[in-house]
């Protein structure tokens, strides 16, 4: 699909139509979550504030339709990319979107040696298959935990 324009997100305020995509996104099926655009922009804005912070919106015919956001993290084999959300618009889903932010993280990464990319996504969910299709797999012998009080 042609008409997508990309731009890097270089500061807060440029994350404020990301929580709108956000709260629109995870508050559609299949998650059907309840997201506030004030809570949705405070954990933008906390990935913002990461160390070694990245992140795009996209726009399709001059609207915002899509985010990706995470950082660059250290391990003892080598840094790694932490995608901490991608999300995209639900009329906007299924149309080259997220491929196109996919791609454009991974152009990102390439020049500065980072090789890996890590994400979680439910199993069960249309995103699971749509990272098999970018390459991705289930990695061996790690299983996400949860505590709650």
């Amino acid at each position: 699909m042609n008409n997508f324009q990309i731009e890097e997100i270089q500061s807060a305020q440029m994350l404020d139509v990301c929580a709108d995509l956000l709260v629109a996104a995870y508050n559609a099926e299949p998650w059907n979550d309840q997201w506030t655009k004030a809570i949705a922009l405070e954990k933008l804005v906390c990935f913002y504030n990461s160390p070694k912070f990245m992140g795009w919106r996209l726009l399709h015919n001059g609207e915002y339709v899509g985010c990706c956001v995470g950082n660059i993290e250290p391990y003892f084999t080598g840094d790694y990319f932490y995608l901490k959300e991608m999300f995209v618009a639900p009329a906007m889903q299924r149309m080259g979107v997220g491929s196109a932010l996919m791609q454009t993280l991974k152009a990102a990464l390439q020049p500065i040696g980072i090789k890996t990319i890590i994400l979680f996504t439910g199993n069960e969910l249309f995103p699971f298959n749509f990272y098999l299709e970018k390459g991705f797999n289930e990695m061996d012998g790690m299983r996400m935990m949860h505590f709650e009080a």
